[in-house]
């Protein structure tokens, strides 16, 4: 059966590698190809990459070279102490920066009392270390207490979480495959680039809802979730959906934790995202109760976490959290033509 790719006003394809959630899962093949090229694609997709990394320092704005790890998230090189570079993971999903437990024990870094978090699994106790100093690019962090996760579990050596990015703005820049962080600022690029919307969030938790979002014409709460390659929603926002309107019937699938604890859930494709004015459609997306939902308010809510998969449909992405709003700028070069873009930027 041939299935849509996902695509952004009707411009750009992107096929289904693998759901991944802050961890390493079982890759899902690409639905829109034939049996033996989506087993090709999904071995593809857990093939490590070795794409180089780039520290440029002492900048105003760090303009850091993406890396990949196995499911081809953000990572950027950290230092930690006098040691390092160590390619660390950026997850706006995540509210604690963690440590990969084998890094910290060849630093020796302080070990703190474990501490209960709250992952896709439900609530669990894990172990914490202290960091002196953590640095990325110009950007210095000190007096850090983060989590510590086995590197198996974690998939790299860290991970830089929502504690690390207060007052921040992350732009992912998806053409020139460059990561920039800087301070907040209410000026984003959407002031010199009219193929750019900038979406107004609410702050809840340290997270950024995103407002005027909808899913098959219906409210959602969308939260942007740099570390999970597909889109994650809630059963709420699941039972919300017609299920004739769906591209592909819901199938079950499992996913992992950070904590590396499998989890059942439903994988389905969803017709239509609206973000403000952009529409996403064919977006491939898995639904379960996740505690982090009910830690939000959310569970009883439609909500979803948008992954990576869909960013990347984006030329760039500012996610500004000092300053609560969102840029995306639409590709460049795609094959809308005039007349639809200026009516999807009303």
């Amino acid at each position: 059966m041939f299935l849509p790719k996902p695509r952004l006003l009707r411009s750009l394809a992107l096929g289904l590698a693998a759901v991944t959630l802050a961890g390493p899962v079982a890759a899902i093949p690409d639905a829109s190809l034939p049996a033996d090229k989506a087993a090709a694609s999904a071995a593809t997709a857990d093939a490590p990459s070795t794409a180089p990394l780039l520290n440029v320092a002492d900048t105003a704005i760090d303009f850091l070279r993406i890396g990949a790890d196995d499911a081809d998230r953000m990572t950027l090189p950290v230092e930690i102490g006098q040691g390092g570079p160590y390619p660390f993971i950026v997850d706006t999903g995540s509210y604690r920066s963690i440590v990969a437990t084998e890094l910290a024990q060849r630093l020796s870094l302080q070990t703190l009392p474990p501490v209960e978090i709250v992952s896709m699994a439900g609530r669990e106790t894990v172990a914490a270390v202290h960091l002196d100093r953590i640095q990325f690019g110009s950007q210095v962090i000190s007096d850090l207490p983060v989590l510590s996760i086995a590197h198996e579990a974690l998939g790299s050596a860290g991970l830089i979480g929502l504690d690390g990015l207060k007052n921040k703005r992350v732009t992912l820049d998806f053409k020139k495959r460059q990561l920039a962080i800087s301070k907040s600022s209410p000026i984003g690029f959407s002031a010199y680039d009219r193929n750019t919307i900038v979406v107004q969030a609410r702050t809840k938790l340290g997270q950024l809802i995103l407002v005027n979002s909808k899913v098959d014409g219906k409210k959602v709460n969308i939260i942007l979730d740099t570390g999970a390659e597909t889109s994650v929603g809630n059963m709420a926002l699941f039972r919300n959906l017609k299920l004739k309107k769906l591209v592909a019937p819901p199938t079950k699938v499992q996913i992992t934790s950070v904590t590396g604890q499998s989890i059942d859930a439903q994988f389905a494709i969803v017709r239509h995202i609206q973000i403000d004015s952009v529409t996403l459609d064919n977006v491939p997306m898995v639904f379960l109760d996740a505690a982090p939902f009910a830690e939000l308010d959310l569970s009883d809510r439609p909500a979803m976490l948008l992954g990576m998969r869909m960013l990347r449909m984006f030329d760039r992405v500012a996610i500004d959290f000092g300053n609560r709003h969102v840029d995306f700028q639409l590709p460049q070069g795609s094959q809308t033509d005039n007349a639809e873009r200026l009516l999807a930027l009303r």
